[in-house]
């Protein structure tokens, strides 16, 4: 029987990225066979369990830039019949991506707000007049692109 494992998707996202890595662990450590199930909030992803739709969730809970992602935290108090079971490391790159023809063509950035927050710096330096706005994943804020040449996720 195949051990479902909910996850913040779209796919592509970064958790789903440590899902992944999870169900390869079970796979090679106890021959578990994992079902990855993307959700579109880390709040559904945890409710998901909670109602015993899903085995497991994987969630992000920190990073080094931010720190604590509340949400999450949040969920979990909220949820006090989960509990965390695992941590795992995932080294994050992030990268800007746009059809725009320059960079001064770019008026507007999608992304995660921990994304948004960890890129901050880099985002005032070279892009210091574009709008910010909030998404439920890295990975979702891609379908602005093609709406939008002057967009960037």
């Amino acid at each position: 029987m195949s051990l479902s494992i909910a996850y913040l998707g779209p796919p592509g996202t970064y958790t789903e990225g440590a899902a992944t890595a999870y169900a390869e662990r079970l796979q090679k450590q106890q021959g578990q066979q994992c079902l990855l199930c993307p959700y579109p909030s880390i709040a559904q992803t945890l409710q998901s369990v909670a109602n015993q739709q899903a085995d497991l969730a994987v969630v992000p809970v920190e990073n080094s830039i931010e720190g604590s992602v509340t949400m999450t935290l949040d969920r979990l108090w909220q949820l006090d019949q989960l509990q965390i079971q695992q941590a795992l490391v995932l080294p994050i790159r992030h990268c800007l991506m746009s059809r725009a023809s320059t960079m001064a063509d770019i008026k507007i950035v999608y992304s995660h707000p921990q994304a948004l927050a960890q890129c901050q710096g880099w985002l005032e330096h070279f892009l210091p007049s574009v709008q910010l706005v909030a998404t439920n994943s890295t990975t979702e804020a891609l379908q602005f692109l093609d709406k939008d040449h002057n967009a960037a996720a």
